[in-house]
Formats: C-alpha cells, structure tokens, sequence
C-alpha cells in the first residue's frame, strides 16, 4: 500500500499542531503531498442576507492568511501541498474531500471524548470522521 496523498483537516487550534507534527513527518518519510483542508461550519440560518454573505466573506479572507501560513510550514520542509478552504458541516466535508481528492490518510487533532468542563462528548468531529471516513484516519490527541 502506498500513501501518497495525506488530507491534513485543520482548524488551527493547538490540537491540530500536535497533527501537523505528524503529517509532516509521514509526508517527508512517504514522499507524500499534504491536502491542507479548512472546513467552515455553515450557520443555521433560512435565509443567507447580505450581512451572513459579508460574515462568510471576511471569515474567508482570514482563514486564507491562515491557511497561507500553514502552507508555509510544508513548505520550508519540501512537503507538497494543497489548500482548500469549505463551507458545509465539518466532518462530512472531511469525507467528501478525502473520497473525491483519493485520499490514502488522513491525519486530524483530536481533544478526546472530554470536554474542557470533563463531560464526555461522543460525536466529535474527529469521531464522526474515524468512523465514516473513506480511507484509514490517524487521530492525534492533544495532551
């Protein structure tokens, strides 16, 4: 088997540098290029107004400065990269992304099943992914 396209799901936070950690040492030891992904959660709103069209727009522009500084890190380590940036439900975007780009790995940070208040929280986006995803999917746990 031959890994050579990682989708590397990001949102930023500090559990997705332990992540990114991974996926540039998998991508340099495979010769594999990284998809960098950013998935917009959509608002539940009937009707998109000027005002929800100017939110997306903004929040767009600076996830893209994001994303270019992701991209940047890969970069100076000779790692090939993809950037995409997606609006629609987290996880499903993920899949969907990993299916039609023919993904071989995904690797995600993942805060585990408790909450910063220690509740359990079954449904994570992480979890959601790892059981319905279209490839094999390495959750890496932020301690």
């Amino acid at each position: 088997m031959k890994i050579a396209n990682i989708l590397f799901p990001t949102d930023f936070s500090a559990r997705s540098l332990a992540a990114r950690e991974h996926a540039l040492y998998l991508a340099e030891a495979l010769g594999a290029s990284v998809h960098l992904l950013h998935a917009i959660e959509p608002l539940n709103y009937e009707e998109v107004d000027d005002e929800i069209s100017n939110f997306y727009k903004t929040l767009e522009a600076q996830l893209k400065e994001k994303m270019s500084r992701e991209k940047e890190v890969f970069d100076k380590r000779g790692v090939g990269t993809h950037t995409d940036i997606i609006i629609g439900p987290r996880w499903k975007v993920i899949n969907n992304y990993a299916l039609e780009k023919g993904i071989d790995l995904i690797i995600m940070g993942s805060h585990g099943i408790r909450t910063e208040s220690g509740e359990v929280s079954v449904g994570t986006t992480s979890h959601k992914v790892m059981f319905s995803s279209p490839c094999p999917v390495l959750i890496v746990r932020h301690s």
